[in-house]
């Protein structure tokens, strides 16, 4: 089990961890638009108006990131990876047992402040190269916001099986949130 630093730190310093990742990075924004996505499809009758505008303005996010990636990726001379799906490691242990909007919600969120503390790490580092540097100090408020609204929209509900997939996921990332 690695800390966000020093799985940063693994990575950054080696070029083909480091390329193989950004390469992840691509799929993982357009994944989590995927997800969203399903959301609104299972969940769209639990859901209000603000809730469904919170969502897509999320959704829209997180393609930007996709975008900024797939920049990054061909300004590296990278190919994005082709095969990535979004229930891989982390999510396969989420997933199942997300039943309803605020599951969803709860596991959303969750999600986010893992992200967050590699997003911070990376945003942090004065010596990671320039463009991923620039690019995650860029999406950094975004997900930050990502996390109140899913936070907000999740309430006061809390799902014990989905914090335990959570810490599930984690464990197949070989994270530790320190």
């Amino acid at each position: 089990m690695k800390t966000s630093q020093k799985w940063w730190e693994e990575t950054k310093n080696d070029e083909a961890k480091l390329n193989r990742w950004l390469q992840r990075q691509y799929v993982g924004e357009f994944a989590a638009v995927n997800l969203l996505s399903e959301i609104l499809l299972r969940f769209g009758s639990e859901m209000t108006h603000r809730d469904r505008h919170n969502v897509f303005r999320v959704m829209t996010q997180e393609a930007l990131h996709g975008s900024w990636m797939s920049e990054l990726l061909t300004n590296r001379d990278l190919q994005p990876e082709t095969d990535g799906v979004a229930t891989q490691r982390y999510w396969a242990e989420v997933l199942p047992n997300v039943n309803s909007f605020k599951d969803a919600m709860q596991a959303a969120m969750q999600a986010e402040s893992m992200r967050l503390h590699r997003i911070r790490a990376i945003a942090a580092d004065e010596e990671a190269p320039e463009d991923i540097r620039r690019i995650f100090k860029a999406i950094l408020p975004h997900e930050e916001w990502h996390e109140r609204v899913f936070g907000e929209m999740k309430g006061d509900h809390y799902n014990e099986t989905i914090a335990n997939d959570h810490e599930k996921g984690l464990g197949a990332l070989s994270l530790v949130l320190a």
